[in-house]
């Protein structure tokens, strides 16, 4: 799994429009961190 930074990069988009996707449900995270938060993603979503 990638952290939101590294599938951010892989997308070529921002972490900041990754935040925004999950909010409006278009791209969700395959984990999130209940303590802290930290999102992760799978590589198969970026296709």
């Amino acid at each position: 799994m990638l952290s939101i930074g590294e599938f951010a990069r892989l997308g070529d988009v921002s972490v900041r429009m990754l935040r925004h996707y999950d909010d409006l449900g278009l791209l969700r995270p395959v984990q999130v961190d209940e303590w802290t938060g930290r999102r992760r993603y799978d590589v198969g979503q970026n296709r």
